[in-house]
């Protein structure tokens, strides 16, 4: 698996893409767009996104995978139907087109977390889970992938609760130097 890969919206998967090596989570969710939807995450992402909920746990904060890989058909219906419901421009910029989904490659998570029994679908920046994850996600080889104040970097607003699978080395060095996986890939012929 290319954990350093780049998908986006002018990076797209074609429509056969499925990555080899993943595993079904049976962890809570939200809401999904229709009941074809099976959360699964690339094994070495998942084994190291249990350890970082473990963790989590330790400190007080329950988080969960809400949403992980998404075929190439789920995300066309999904993208159809915010973009049917609330119009192209809010589709575009908040939803990523067919092929341009990270979570397409089964390295994207979506996290919601649990507090005081509840489980907390809309979450915010400076929610305690969020601050945590921020701090920490990095030492499990996740990163932030749509960070705030790079949404002209990345075509995508900011979205706390958005994070992906780079490996751990990679993910220290973004994390240390505040790029942006987009940031990361121009320099890399940079750095050689």
């Amino acid at each position: 698996m290319n954990y350093e890969m780049l998908v986006n919206k002018e990076n797209l998967l074609t429509s056969d893409y499925v990555p080899e090596s993943m595993e079904e989570i049976h962890e809570p969710m939200g809401s999904k767009l229709d009941e074809t939807y099976v959360n699964r995450l690339d094994k070495e992402a998942y084994a190291n996104f249990k350890q970082m909920q473990n963790d989590a746990l330790k400190e007080g904060y329950e988080i969960f995978i809400d949403s992980s890989y998404r075929p190439y058909e789920y995300q066309e219906r999904l993208f159809n139907a915010i973009m049917l419901e609330k119009g192209i421009d809010h589709a575009t910029k908040y939803v990523a087109p067919p092929g341009g989904s990270e979570h397409q490659t089964g390295l994207a998570i979506d996290i919601i977390f649990r507090r005081n029994g509840e489980m907390i679908e809309e979450q915010k920046e400076d929610d305690p889970e969020i601050m945590w994850l921020f701090a920490n996600a990095h030492k499990y080889g996740f990163i932030l992938r749509y960070p705030k104040g790079k949404e002209a970097v990345t075509g995508f607003n900011f979205e706390p609760w958005h994070f992906r699978y780079v490996g751990r080395v990679l993910a220290q060095e973004i994390y240390q130097n505040g790029l942006t996986l987009e940031e990361y890939h121009r320099q890399k012929p940079a750095r050689r």
